[in-house]
């Protein structure tokens, strides 16, 4: 059965707050008219506030605002409340996701709350490293294969798990995956050949710009063992030359699209494309 003209309600207790009368499917998110009820005038200001914090990037105060949400009501769906939601409302329309599990809680996911961290911009959101590899872990280890088998799945597997995280985090995986990628941008890993290839000549073959950044973040989908002792060592970053793991720069970008129905667009930091961390290309100091 399709979800088009399924009519999912926004409750307080036995008020009704408002109705959605689906009219797209666009998974993970539902879309429809929104038909106010008679206890939607207490909660505008909050559904405006939300989106205005959004509009502004402003995601730990999003976050706050609509925890104050979630705690006071309930989405219905034609079967019954889920355990979970994200709803949207703006001028006679809304957009929602739903989990029939809960999302996850900052609080009980350890010490990665948003907050100033050494070297790190305090107005940008922030991962604790320890959170972020955890969160690394979930990929399974190192890639073996050079198409790096199976890791789209555990690609998959993590965005599952981003989606549950408040909004903050999410950009925070984004800001460590791109500082973890930029430390790496040095010519002593970037000027490897390409291990187990050679030119028609017979030499080395290069690494391209593409190249080197897929195996800068193969070595980062391996784990924080991995990645920590590749640093003096070239040589042990060389097998990664050849496993190239591009899918992992994606996964907080679909994260963030699915939660807030946006598109990334942000700018991190550090900037992790090939050539960019002017300490490690110490010959390209303008």
């Amino acid at each position: 059965m399709g979800f088009e003209g399924q009519v999912w309600r926004l409750v307080r207790q036995d008020e009704l707050v408002g109705e959605v009368v689906i009219e797209e499917a666009d998974f993970p998110w539902l879309r429809g008219r929104f038909i106010a009820g008679s206890a939607f005038p207490a909660f505008e200001p909050l559904f405006a506030r939300s989106r205005a914090l959004a509009d502004a990037e402003d995601w730990e105060g999003f976050d706050r605002v609509y925890e104050e949400i979630r705690k006071t009501l309930s989405l219905v769906s034609p079967t019954g409340p889920v355990a979970a939601f994200l709803l949207h409302i703006q001028d006679g329309h809304s957009w929602f996701r739903w989990s029939d599990e809960p999302f996850g809680d900052a609080e009980d996911e350890g010490d990665h709350v948003v907050k100033a961290s050494r070297g790190v911009d305090p107005e940008l959101p922030v991962m604790t490293w320890e959170r972020f590899w955890q969160l690394i872990e979930v990929l399974g280890g190192e890639a073996r294969m050079e198409t790096c088998q199976g890791f789209e799945e555990g690609c998959a597997r993590l965005t599952e798990i981003l989606v549950r995280e408040p909004v903050g985090q999410i950009i925070g995986f984004g800001e460590r995956l791109a500082e973890a990628l930029y430390r790496l941008d040095q010519a002593a890993f970037g000027t490897l050949p390409v291990l187990g290839m050679q030119l028609s000549n017979g030499s080395p073959f290069p690494q391209s710009d593409d190249g080197f950044l897929y195996s800068r973040a193969a070595v980062v989908a391996a784990g924080r063992r991995a990645y920590e002792g590749v640093f003096g060592h070239p040589e042990r970053f060389a097998p990664f030359t050849a496993r190239h793991c591009e899918e992992l720069l994606y996964v907080h970008e679909e994260a963030f699209e699915r939660v807030t129905g946006a598109e990334w667009d942000r700018l991190t930091r550090y900037d992790y494309e090939s050539c960019s961390n002017k300490d490690g290309w110490p010959e390209l100091r303008s």
